[in-house]
């Protein structure tokens, strides 16, 4: 005799995960974006301290902005790379050296 074998019998099994939102300064701060400061009279535009030269300068950046784009220091005129994180009405801007010296 032949016992019968269990293959078919498996139920599928719904694996549950509780998905935890991250907040967009918990993001910031794993991709260790410096803080930057907003200016409450204009919305987009920030103060950021440059890389190179430690100058802190007011940089605007386009409302729809994402991502990352080169633009030159004014005080110094070395290239920074600048990140900008947006979630809702909230964005974050950091710079950092567009050389790869850092």
């Amino acid at each position: 005799m032949r016992s019968s074998s269990s293959c078919g019998r498996w139920k599928a099994r719904a694996i549950r995960t509780r998905h935890q939102r991250t907040s967009l300064s918990e993001i910031a701060h794993l991709l260790h974006f410096q803080p930057t400061t907003r200016n409450p009279l204009v919305d987009d535009h920030f103060i950021v301290n440059c890389p190179y030269c430690g100058e802190d300068v007011e940089i605007y950046v386009e409302p729809d902005v994402r991502g990352t784009f080169v633009q030159d220091c004014e005080v110094c005129c070395n290239p920074w790379r600048v990140h900008v994180i947006r979630e809702d009405d909230e964005r974050y801007v950091s710079v950092s050296r567009a050389d790869g010296s850092e």
